[in-house]
């Protein structure tokens, strides 16, 4: 049954970016078949859904990857909801009417209604992909395996060895740290929906053979010198127990550059990405702050006061200004008696993005 729904009504509400892919995902959805919806944003979510779109149950599926901003929003999310789904990984569990398969891992979903036929939820696993390919190993190829192990690299920044800058190297002849950087890089190459969909295609299609297109290897070459600037660029800044840093429009991998603060000492990074209609939050946690001392850390908790959510370490949400929403996280940050500075980056341009860095608070 085809759900109304007023698309032009709610675009305003977007970045010129975002609206091109919210036309891309409601043109999918329009599709008459069962639909699949997949996290698009990094290696788990993309691999998760080759996994299912390799199992002959879901092999005439729509596959839609979708993000939590088109999730939590009010009109386009209710829509999302009363979609007729049939499978939904490493997303929360976001669907109204009953579907077959639901599958992921984030501590924020745990309390949340899994109305599924399958439920394969750990909040302790590392990864959605990781779940997926222990239920379905018997029907699953040597390749898909492999992917899925190393998500439990890329989703849990289980990396021992420091970001790649050179070339990619043979993905066969790498070594599994090599080849989960290779993972996580070529999931990071699409710049858009359709692109995450391309991406998607060509490893249910090409299989490891992906990783010596000479398309991908240029997109991964190329993100590896953006990723050399983004390093350079951490070496800049002073550092505190917590770095709040808000985001410019220069291009930047912001992955990285929180790997290098917390390779300097830096305990918790916020990147804030202010909107339109909303400001973005990513939270995450230094892997040098212990178990034993992380409930003090827990990043997961301050999401949830911006209706987000994740993992201890790793979390984001959406907040409304930018003011208000620096204002909530200063008083988390003071109340944690943490020390913090404050760096602006949205009035920098290339040239002197590496000089002045935007605005210092203590």
């Amino acid at each position: 049954m085809a759900v109304l729904f007023d698309l032009e009504s709610i675009l305003a509400d977007f970045s010129d970016e975002m609206q091109r892919n919210i036309r891309f995902i409601y043109s999918l959805s329009l599709l008459p078949k069962p639909k699949v919806a997949f996290h698009g944003a990094d290696a788990d979510g993309i691999v998760s859904g080759v996994i299912l779109k390799t199992l002959k149950k879901f092999q005439n599926a729509i596959f839609i990857p979708l993000e939590y901003q088109e999730i939590r929003h009010s009109k386009f999310g209710a829509y999302l909801n009363a979609l007729n789904w049939e499978a939904i990984v490493d997303l929360p569990p976001f669907n109204a009417s009953a579907i077959n398969l639901y599958c992921d891992h984030h501590q924020s979903n745990k309390s949340l209604t899994k109305n599924s036929e399958v439920v394969l939820f750990d909040e302790t696993a590392p990864s959605a992909a990781y779940l997926l390919s222990n239920h379905f190993d018997d029907q699953l190829p040597g390749f898909l395996k492999l992917l899925a192990d190393l998500t439990t690299i890329t989703d849990t920044a289980g990396f021992t060895v420091s970001p790649p800058v050179d070339f990619p190297p043979n993905f066969q002849e790498a070594t599994r740290q090599e080849q989960a950087w290779l993972l996580n890089d070529i999931c990071r190459t699409p710049e858009s929906t359709e692109e995450v969909i391309s991406l998607f295609q060509d490893f249910s299609s090409q299989k490891l053979n992906v990783f010596t297109n000479k398309v991908y290897k240029q997109k991964i070459s190329s993100l590896r010198t953006l990723r050399k600037k983004s390093i350079n660029i951490g070496d800049q800044f002073e550092l505190a127990d917590v770095l709040v840093i808000i985001r410019g429009k220069e291009k930047i991998m912001t992955s990285i550059l929180v790997n290098r603060l917390f390779e300097k000492g830096v305990k918790i990074t916020c990147i804030l990405f202010p909107g339109k209609q909303f400001t973005g939050i990513s939270l995450r946690v230094n892997s040098q702050v212990s178990e034993s001392d992380l409930e003090r850390y827990r990043v997961d908790k301050l999401a949830v006061e911006f209706s987000g959510g994740g993992h201890p370490r790793a979390a984001g949400g959406r907040g409304t200004t930018l003011k208000t929403t620096m204002k909530a996280i200063i008083t988390w940050i003071q109340e944690h008696d943490f020390s913090y500075k404050e760096y602006d980056l949205r009035d920098q341009n290339d040239e002197s993005l590496f000089t002045t860095l935007g605005k210092i608070r203590y």
